[in-house]
């Protein structure tokens, strides 16, 4: 049985398989048709007819098109046969064949259908194309706008042609002309073949991510985009993208936008794809990575005043109108938006008052009503304003305001006041006060809101921002500049809750201003005030800032010890204050006590060690000349200083601390303390734990030995002081060298009348210097005997009035094989009389390699300035000063040895080196040869040298100096930067010249001068 049933399974499998199929295509007709009903395939052939639109399609896409018909026109028949079917009996009385034809039929035509959709997808973005674009929206741009930002634009197409740069930041204020660049960058690539397809996305404050989207969807004509997810979103766009060379314009960007998340493709060098932005804050440059960034600076005076005429017409031309217009223009202070819209405001007005009236509103920022500027400038600027993160930095913002116009405000000063205020939570030091001062005001700067100053110490105000700042501050007081003569009147000191009289011409004061809410009072540079009435400060509980500086007052005014709550009082260069009274105690929440500078004052009485909050105390004594008349003891009393033992140690908050003579006459000889006193003092310093900086005098190195074994601040903190001015011995410090304040980040080193070779506190010191200034040691030999590893950090050092020294460095320093001085970056040296030379043998590599300023003055014995050896250690050289070295008589020497090689190396190369390298020094810009009577050459012996950055020399009383081949060879000029050439009338006329064209080339860089009468000091 098995044997005959096994084969009938067999056979009854192998013919159900069809006879199943035939009743799958009648059971799942129904089912078929509605699937047949929802296929997406004819909505993808309407996406691509809507595509081709009006353009020739390629062959497959027509081969699939025709495909699609064909189907489509077998469902139709499919459709009509299989409804008709439906009608017989109502469905009761089918034709089972029929219908098992026609579910075939439907079966087959599905798969077909997906099979068409999977074509589709394989040719979809490759041979389909796309709905045509236009290649760029041109933007409305002033013509006349486009004059000043040419500049920019070629700045920005460089970096465009630059296949390195991918993303381009352009940063700068409101009102600079960002978008109008934009724009011109716009219109003329959209006539280029540079791009496929330009898009500008115009994103503002109010951008998010998916707006941007929406409008590079739009820009793209993608459709339906409303409803779909950004995430769907982000695949059309890159789908899109991804075979196009593409430019995006992002303008007005104020936070980072994420482009891949967009759906922006990757950025290299084979597609060649761009992305440029414009943003009033360089942080979101930093964000979004941009490979180069274009400032935009204000326009130049000839621009402005250019733009500024364009605006108003012809008018400004006029005589009576001319001066007038150029001032407002200066208070415009290059900024464009303020020139367009001051501009508009006079068009073809020709009546000088409304001029005058405007130049007058724009002096008086609290009441300017020139029209347009509330709606289109201050509008734009209030936007940044707002657009910062929190109230401190918007109040940090506008205190800028209340500094004058052009201010250059120093960054600690301001960050102090503000710190005084009480506005910075949680900061309880100076040092932590700055630290967020500058962090805040470097985001202002980002933020374009304020302006880099002329060092990174200071910053300014934009004169447009601050007329808007003034206008924003509430409560503020603000009367600045020379024109002011007057105090303000009683009414308006009422509700001052700030006030700012700088840099004034007042003579008098109100007597008793009513204004308990004033918190700062900044009344620095009126120097012709005097005197202040001796009631002024009655109504002042509130005070906190007091800055006095740079006034003519000869004492304080007894109401000022009423002002309980006084936390800053500055008193820099008072020159005519001659004292603080003993009731100074009673301001006892005072935390900064200022008198940097040039004082009167000759002591500090014993009440300040009543206040007990100091955290900076800094007091600049008057130097006291002795008179003829004087009895010796009189002029010994008068010759010392002393400060008040037992100060220094009830002041336990202590973090700055500076007491030293503000000598102002180099006559006087000494030092003005009093030895005895200040070792008490030295002594009670070591108590103090909180120092970050400390001026002060130690009568010897063994005084500084003691502070720095036992001083609780040195041991506290592992590196050492932030900032200190340590002047050991007795010597005085000649006024040129010498500084009342020491500036942020110095470490000096004063040390005078040094004997014998005991220097184990001085090395220790020097080690953490940047500046080392060594005067009157009477027996060192050379600078090294201090050790050259303490001297890796020096930046500045000045040799002085050594009578012993010979040398700087000589080979006996070789064996430490180290860089000598690689830091360095100035180098005065002075009164040597038995200097011969700055280094004896050659240096290592890196030796000098940052030094800029060399500068020689009256070293009598000296006759040779570099060794070649040294010279090629010089690449930074940029200023060179010899004065009154009597016996110098030549710059450069060389060895014979080293003529040997030089000659066989000219003779083979025909050019001179010195061990394969060249004989220049590259960066050297300007030489001072003055008082050298024995200076014969340059350096003996060949003349062919190279200058590719002198700028310019000047030869003073060098009679011996009879040719200048040293700038010149037998063919052209050596000095292509050469701009000047000084001396007197009689050496030019007399000096010796191979090639006559050389002196007819020279001649008009020929200029009369005279030498100085000292050296030049480094502020020079």
């Amino acid at each position: 049985m098995d044997m005959i049933i096994g084969p009938v399974l067999e056979i009854v499998k192998l013919a159900w398989g069809p006879i199943g199929r035939r009743i799958g295509y009648i059971k799942n007709l129904k089912k078929n048709m509605k699937e047949l009903d929802k296929h997406d395939l004819f909505a993808a052939r309407d996406d691509v007819l809507n595509k081709i639109n009006s353009s020739k399609p390629k062959e497959v896409c027509n081969k699939w098109l025709e495909n699609v018909k064909q189907i489509e026109d077998e469902v139709n028949a499919i459709r009509e046969e299989y409804y008709e079917d439906k009608k017989c009996l109502i469905g009761w009385c089918p034709n089972i064949y029929s219908r098992m034809k026609l579910g075939k039929r439907v079966e087959d035509i599905i798969k077909e259908m997906t099979n068409q959709s999977k074509k589709w997808l394989e040719f979809h973005g490759k041979e389909l194309p796309d709905e045509p674009l236009e290649k760029v929206l041109l933007q409305n741009v002033q013509v006349n706008s486009s004059i000043a930002a040419e500049l920019k634009l070629q700045k920005i197409l460089g970096f465009i042609n630059d296949v390195k740069i991918r993303k381009i930041g352009i940063h700068g204020m409101g009102g600079m002309g960002k978008t109008t660049v934009m724009k011109l960058l716009n219109n003329q690539l959209g006539g280029s073949q540079k791009f496929e397809i330009i898009i500008w996305v115009t994103v503002s404050g109010e951008g998010n991510q998916r707006k941007v989207q929406n409008d590079i969807a739009v820009r793209l004509k993608l459709h339906n985009v409303s409803n779909e997810s950004d995430d769907r979103l982000k695949a059309a766009i890159c789908q899109h993208l991804e075979r196009k060379k593409f430019l995006l314009l992002l303008d007005d960007v104020w936070q980072k936008i994420d482009l891949f998340d967009i759906g922006i493709p990757l950025l290299n060098q084979d597609n060649g794809c761009k992305v440029v932005l414009t943003t009033r804050d360089f942080g979101i440059c930093q964000q979004m990575e941009t490979d180069g960034e274009i400032p935009m600076e204000k326009l130049s005076g000839e621009e402005a005043w250019s733009l500024f005429n364009e605006k108003v017409g012809d008018v400004a031309m006029s005589l009576d109108i001319e001066a007038i217009g150029r001032d407002i223009v200066k208070k415009c202070d290059g900024l464009p938006l303020a020139i367009i819209v001051i501009g508009s405001s006079l068009r073809k007005r020709r009546d000088v008052p409304l001029w005058t009236n405007t130049l007058t509103e724009l002096e008086s920022p609290r009441t300017c009503q020139i029209k347009g500027m509330e709606k289109e400038l201050f509008s734009c600027l209030r936007i940044s304003y707002e657009r910062l993160p929190d109230d401190f930095q918007r109040n940090l913002f506008l205190y800028c305001s209340l500094y004058p116009e052009d201010y250059e405000i120093v960054i600690t000063e301001l960050a102090e006041y503000y710190w005084l205020e009480g506005y910075m939570e949680g900061v309880d030091s100076i040092e932590g006060a700055w630290n967020k001062g500058w962090h805040t005001v470097s985001n202002l700067v980002d933020a374009s809101l304020l302006e880099r100053g002329n060092s990174e110490k200071h910053i300014k105000m934009h004169d447009m921002i601050r007329v808007f700042a003034l206008n924003e501050a509430s409560r503020f007081l603000v009367r600045t500049g020379k024109h002011v003569k007057h105090p303000p009147e009683e009414k308006e000191w009422l509700q001052s809750q700030k006030v700012s009289l700088m840099g004034c011409s007042l003579v008098r004061l109100l007597e008793r201003p009513n204004c308990s809410t004033l918190s700062t009072l900044l009344l620095q540079d009126n120097d012709q005030l005097t005197m202040i009435p001796d009631s002024f400060f009655e109504c002042m509980h509130s005070l906190c800032i007091l800055d006095l500086s740079r006034t003519e007052i000869k004492s304080l005014p007894s109401s000022l010890w009423t002002v309980v709550n006084l936390r800053g009082l500055y008193l820099k260069d008072c020159m005519q204050l001659e004292g603080l009274p003993s009731q100074v105690g009673a301001l006892k929440q005072l935390e900064v006590l200022d008198l940097t500078g040039y004082t009167a004052i000759k002591y500090l009485p014993s009440e300040v060690g009543e206040l007990t909050c100091l955290k900076r105390l800094i007091v600049g004594f008057q130097n006291r000349n002795c008179s003829q008349n004087d009895d010796e003891d009189t002029k010994e009393w008068n010759m010392k200083l002393r400060v008040p033992t037992g100060i220094i140690p009830k002041l336990l908050l202590l973090e700055e601390l500076s007491l030293y003579v503000a000598v102002k006459n180099v006559s006087v000889e000494k030092e003005q303390w009093d030895d005895e006193s200040m070792e008490v003092v030295i002594e009670e310093l070591c108590r103090l734990e909180r120092l970050t900086y400390l001026d002060a005098y130690f009568p010897n190195v063994e005084c500084l030995e003691h502070f720095l074994r036992h001083s609780k601040s040195v041991k506290a903190t592992s590196s050492w002081f932030r900032r200190f001015r340590f002047r050991v011995g007795t010597e005085l410090t000649d006024s040129w060298l010498f500084s009342p304040e020491v500036q942020e980040g110095k470490r000096c080193l004063v040390y005078n009348g040094g004997f014998g070779t005991s220097h184990a506190a001085i090395m220790e010191t020097l080690a953490r210097c940047s500046d080392f200034h060594l005067q009157g040691h009477h027996t060192a030999r050379k600078l090294s005997e201090l050790g050259p590893a303490n001297m890796n950090e020096l930046k500045e050092c000045y040799v002085e009035s050594c009578e012993k020294m010979e040398t700087l460095f000589d080979g006996d320093e070789k064996q430490e094989a180290c860089a000598l001085l690689p830091n360095l970056g100035m180098l005065v040296i002075m009164n040597l009389p038995k200097l011969r030379s700055l280094c004896d043998g050659p240096l290592l590599r890196g030796s000098l390699s940052k030094l800029r300023l060399l500068n020689l003055f009256n070293c009598k014995n000296l006759k040779k300035v570099f060794q070649l050896g040294i010279i090629r250690q010089l690449c930074s050289l940029e200023f060179l000063w010899i004065v009154g070295c009597t016996k110098m008589e030549e710059i450069i020497e060389i060895e014979e040895e080293e003529e040997i090689s030089m000659s066989v190396a000219s003779h083979t190369h025909n050019v001179i080196s010195y061990n394969n390298d060249r004989l220049i020094l590259p960066n050297i810009k300007f030489i001072n040869l003055w008082s050298l009577p024995e200076l014969g050459s340059i350096c003996r012996g060949f003349s062919n040298f190279e200058w590719p950055s002198l700028e310019a020399i000047d030869i003073s009383k060098c009679p011996k100096l009879k040719s200048l081949s040293f700038l010149s060879n037998s063919t052209n000029i050596v000095a292509p930067a050469l701009k000047k050439i000084g001396g007197s009338s009689e050496w030019w006329e007399a000096l010796e010249w191979e090639d006559n064209d050389i002196k007819q080339r020279l001649q008009p860089l020929f200029f009369e001068s005279w030498i100085l009468s000292g050296p030049i000091s480094k502020r020079k």
